[in-house]
């Protein structure tokens, strides 16, 4: 109905071509040599690992987006509390879902104190790493289940909110049902199906890492944690 109701208001407006759809592949390879003797730019690095977004975060229970909410996107989530609440290292954390064309990108970012580089990364690559392994308690997945019905709504509360769940649809191909049928999707979700998303999307040995600070201080935190990764955590 909404969208049927968009349309007949906009459709008389005078628009260009639209262009093809096209889905972009990100690599951290180095692109071929130009033409040129100088060889060209690498492609840009993504700011978390970089994946095909599957059918069922459109159309079934949305397990990436409730997996992302626990585990760094609300304030209530697992690194937060963790680098925050009870370390110190930073104070606004934040992990988040890129969604493009068919594509995406989870990625986590936090301003954290220098000398906490190395114990930041090891916090947050152990929090992915627990949840993997252990799927979270009934109690605390319907906190954040409570979480994301509520921000859906919330939204949804204005046009503007509107138009951009409509301009998702079109762009994505999908039926109004991935909007009608939102929270009942969200609060279907399991804690095994949270697991087992974090295991298939959420990967620490896909990511690229960038750290930004003092090089004398990084170098040293990030050999360490380069290092410490070769071993289990």
């Amino acid at each position: 109905m909404l969208r049927r109701g968009v349309r007949c208001a906009l459709g008389a407006l005078a628009l260009g071509a639209c262009s093809p759809k096209t889905a972009a592949v990100v690599t951290t390879a180095p692109a071929p040599a130009a033409a040129t003797a100088t060889a060209a730019a690498p492609a840009p690095a993504p700011a978390g690992p970089a994946f095909q977004i599957p059918v069922e975060y459109y159309t079934l229970p949305n397990g990436l987006r409730v997996t992302n909410s626990l585990l760094g996107g609300s304030f209530g989530s697992r690194i937060t509390r963790n680098i925050r609440e009870d370390k110190g290292y930073t104070y606004s954390p934040y992990s988040s879902v890129g969604t493009h064309y068919h594509t995406g990108d989870w990625s986590e970012s936090a301003d954290v104190t220098t000398k906490d580089t190395y114990n930041s990364l090891h916090e947050i690559v152990n929090e992915i790493e627990r949840l993997q392994k252990t799927p979270p308690s009934a109690d605390e997945l319907k906190g954040i289940q409570n979480y994301e019905s509520g921000m859906f709504v919330l939204r949804n509360s204005n046009p503007g909110g509107i138009i951009s769940q409509l301009n998702n649809l079109d762009l994505q191909g999908l039926p109004d049902s991935f909007l009608t049928e939102q929270v009942k999707n969200i609060n279907a979700v399991t804690p095994a199906q949270v697991s087992a998303t974090a295991r298939q999307y959420i990967r620490p040995e896909a990511m690229t890492i960038v750290v930004v600070g003092d090089q004398k201080v990084v170098a040293p935190q990030i050999k360490k944690f380069q290092d410490s990764l070769k071993k289990p955590l």
